[in-house]
């Protein structure tokens, strides 16, 4: 009983002190996306298209942090090119969740050149004319990006990332806002 009544106590002080270093974002951008369809019989993409991202970090201390993101990364078609038999259609929809290290950078008061280093868990559908296939798999996460704090709580950030996946390869660049719980 004694134990109980400490442990709430206790959780509530523990849980303050990680939130109090905490934050919270969300990015929208551009992912570029390279897909090798030979598998499904040929044919590639390589285009690119709208990607967003939801992250949750700690922050350990000014300059060092973790970060766990989930990305949608990738929903990308190509008509139908060619006509009877030999007509073509492809597309990819990847997905991914990726847990890194973050390094800041100061450069100002507010202003901070980051550095990601880690790794994803991604999975992507593909398909050419009525053929799918599933690739997934967990790659290298790296990345750069910059973030200028409005206040002391709300920053802009901007960031190029890359999952090193060998099929479908791709890369983001994106902007978006974060928020610290300090």
């Amino acid at each position: 009983m004694k134990l109980t009544r400490l442990s709430l106590p206790i959780l509530l002080a523990f849980s303050t002190i990680a939130s109090a270093n905490g934050y919270l974002g969300v990015s929208f951008g551009s992912s570029s996306v390279k897909a090798d369809l030979s598998s499904l019989g040929g044919g590639s993409i390589d285009e690119s298209t709208g990607m967003s991202k939801l992250y949750g970090g700690y922050r350990f201390n000014k300059y060092v942090a973790t970060e766990l993101a989930w990305y949608n990364l990738a929903s990308v078609s190509v008509a139908q090119v060619g006509d009877g038999p030999n007509a073509v259609s492809g597309a990819v929809d990847m997905k991914a969740l990726g847990i890194y290290g973050v390094a800041f950078v100061p450069l100002a008061k507010r202003t901070f050149f980051l550095v990601r280093a880690g790794g994803a868990s991604w999975d992507a559908d593909l398909q050419r004319n009525t053929t799918t296939a599933t690739a997934d798999g967990f790659d290298m996460l790296y990345g750069l990006g910059f973030s200028y704090g409005f206040t002391k709580n709300l920053a802009a950030t901007a960031d190029w990332e890359v999952i090193d996946s060998p099929n479908p390869e791709f890369s983001t660049l994106s902007l978006g806002f974060k928020w610290d719980f300090r």
